[in-house]
């Protein structure tokens, strides 16, 4: 289960100097990719066994009567029972009320989705920094199903696991980027055909972290050639083929445009192929309408919800 909160679109990073700073990155949504991509890649994270052979399915789900909406679910496979349900917290920004939140919202859903599983609640922090706990909520600390995993203390950049190397890179100092970026590529192009996009989780991940970047300079900076970019499902959706031919009429109009295609993006990833009146719906819709959707797009279940009343 993946509990994510968006308050203000802001997520603790670290600046060129090694402090935390604040900058607009979407940490969000890419370990939602990370996770439904591969969801044993909470458990290695943690430092967790579970049995080899044990699959998994994540998805979302709605807890009714409160509104409350648990953004991902890490839900083993029925012929499991014993592998726990995994609540996974990626917390990039202090939250005072944090454990005492997770904890009510966890309860709730289990007590509405009763499946007789044990359950645990895992929460990734960049670093200890981040954490705040305050006297109400530092007994929960002591419950034995509440794991704390600070990424900045795990060897990422040791890991075989290329998934390790792109989370090193959300946490990376400005000046050890290049080192890793390469450091994927270099897997990507010795293994082309291992099923992973790997250009597109670099360039989306560049993108937000570097968002005073244009990309042309992002391309400049990590030695990505045009012909490799234009390749990616980013570029090709999100800043369309279209729209660099000089139709953008006025910056707030591209901004706008922009967003429509990021979101028809996400409708793909999520829901498969966009049928021709969604896809119109959502390029004649206004910049407030299309922040609305963007936001009901990870917690959605089918397009229609995403639509809302």
């Amino acid at each position: 289960m993946l509990l994510v909160r968006r308050t203000e679109g802001n997520d603790i990073a670290y600046n060129s100097r090694g402090n935390h700073s604040l900058y607009p990155m979407k940490t969000d949504s890419l370990f939602y990719r990370l996770f439904q991509s591969d969801p044993r890649l909470v458990f290695h994270l943690a430092g967790q066994d579970f049995p080899s052979t044990q699959s998994f399915r994540f998805g979302s789900r709605e807890i009714k009567q409160t509104g409350f909406r648990l953004d991902g679910l890490l839900e083993p496979s029925p012929d499991c029972p014993d592998t726990p349900l995994s609540i996974v917290e990626v917390q990039f920004q202090p939250d005072d009320d944090l454990y005492l939140r997770v904890c009510g919202e966890s309860l709730l859903y289990l007590r509405q989705y009763p499946s007789g599983r044990t359950w645990q609640v895992i929460v990734f922090y960049p670093s200890s920094a981040v954490e705040r706990v305050n006297p109400v909520s530092a007994p929960l600390l002591a419950l034995p199903n509440l794991h704390r995993v600070y990424l900045d203390q795990l060897p990422l950049l040791d890991s075989p696991n290329p998934k390790f190397w792109l989370i090193a890179l959300v946490l990376a100092q400005l000046p050890r980027l290049p080192e890793i970026v390469e450091r994927v590529r270099r897997h990507q192009r010795e293994h082309p055909d291992d099923g992973v996009d790997w250009l597109d989780f670099l360039e989306t991940l560049l993108v937000y972290k570097l968002p005073h970047c244009s990309r042309e300079e992002i391309q400049a900076m990590f030695g990505f050639n045009d012909t490799e970019l234009k390749q990616t499902v980013f570029y090709r959706q999100v800043f369309g083929e279209g729209k660099r031919e000089g139709k953008l009429e006025g910056k707030q109009e591209g901004r706008q445009e922009g967003e429509a295609a990021l979101l028809l993006r996400l409708l793909e990833r999520r829901f498969g192929p966009v049928p021709g009146n969604a896809r119109r719906r959502v390029q004649e819709a206004d910049a407030d309408t299309l922040l609305l959707w963007g936001e009901r797009i990870l917690d959605a279940n089918t397009p229609e919800e995403v639509w809302g009343p």
